[in-house]
């Protein structure tokens, strides 16, 4: 039951951060970055999106594994599961 729900908030998230991406606050960025947290656990093509994330930017990279201890465990998981030098399932 708990996967559905985070499929079904994450895709909500994702599909309301890209409505909201034009507007002066970047609302819409942070939602889609939660939205895509929710939904890489259960979705290889998200999981292959988000490690290429953070191979091209190694700051994110680096703040995500800095924070991981202090987040969810459903986001750790997503965090381990994305990490650059992970070969892709």
């Amino acid at each position: 039951m708990l996967p559905i729900v985070h499929q079904l908030i994450g895709s909500v998230l994702v599909v309301s951060g890209a409505i909201l991406t034009p507007t002066p606050i970047p609302f819409g960025l942070i939602m889609m970055t939660i939205g895509l947290a929710l939904l890489a656990p259960y979705m290889p093509p998200i999981q292959k999106l988000v490690r290429a994330i953070r191979r091209k930017w190694p700051k994110v990279d680096g703040s995500l594994r800095r924070h991981r201890d202090r987040l969810p465990p459903i986001i750790r998981a997503t965090i381990d599961k994305t990490h650059p030098q992970t070969p892709a399932e």
